[in-house]
């Protein structure tokens, strides 16, 4: 029987032209462009989604990245959003903020997201190597919040992380108008806000113990993730012994 976290729609955020947003360094649209055009085509061609929605908050001609869907429409359900809203916002608050409107782009008008109980939100230019574990985990956990915390719990990452959807509804979404990175209070922190406060409320938490492999280029500084043998050791033991401490007892 298919347990709620198993119907998700994975959210895929896009900002082709940041225009002027700051902490930025990969700016050029056509580079960002070519990064959500890869990307996707690794989305679409991953057994374990059937569901995704892609959102593009600036206003860019998206026609490129629905080409790409086409050939897949047989055997997934592809669904596409496109805005200028990222364009009329204060710089000042940062990309972070964006996100939060991409989110919240999601919830009042997304088909597709309405059908699902659950979701999982992946930065788009990024792709999860690791993605089988890391869903079959969420599967498993039938949590409401799955995601890592770190930094005194005042921290989240914000790479890829998943939970039911009221848990985006009810909590993300509305922290998520605090960003504001100038005062360095950022998605990420809102992620964790959010995370307490619904625990507080009685959802169901769960820390991955897969630690996700990241392909694609960081935005704030124009270097590709790259993991070595030794990295990816490190980043699986220490995913499975801060899962045990966290959920361990005592008395």
């Amino acid at each position: 029987m298919m347990n709620d976290n198993q119907n998700y729609c994975l959210i895929l955020g896009c900002t082709i032209n940041p225009n002027k947003v700051q902490n930025l360094v990969r700016r050029d649209k056509n580079l960002r462009l070519e990064d959500y055009k890869i990307s996707l085509k690794k989305w679409l061609e991953n057994k374990f989604v059937d569901k995704i929605l892609i959102i593009e908050n600036s206003g860019h001609d998206i026609s490129e990245l629905i080409k790409i869907s086409d050939k897949f429409k047989k055997n997934k359900k592809v669904e596409f959003l496109s805005n200028d809203l990222g364009n009329h916002y204060s710089p000042e608050l940062g990309k972070g903020y964006g996100e939060s409107i991409i989110l919240k782009e999601a919830i009042n008008n997304s088909s597709l997201l309405k059908d699902c109980d659950s979701f999982i939100h992946v930065s788009g230019r990024y792709y999860i190597k690791n993605f089988e574990k890391f869903v079959k985990e969420f599967y498993e956990s039938q949590t409401d919040i799955f995601l890592n915390l770190s930094d005194n719990l005042k921290y989240s990452a914000a790479n890829i992380y998943a939970g039911k959807k009221k848990f985006l509804v009810n909590f993300v979404i509305p922290e998520a108008e605090r960003v504001n990175d100038t005062n360095n209070f950022f998605f990420e922190h809102c992620i964790a806000s959010a995370t307490l406060k619904a625990i507080l409320e009685g959802y169901k938490f769960e820390i991955p113990s897969t630690y996700p492999i990241i392909d694609g280029i960081i935005g704030t500084n124009n270097k590709e993730y790259k993991y070595n043998i030794y990295q990816k050791l490190k980043l699986f033991y220490f995913g499975k012994l801060k899962k045990f401490f966290f959920k361990t007892k005592k008395y």
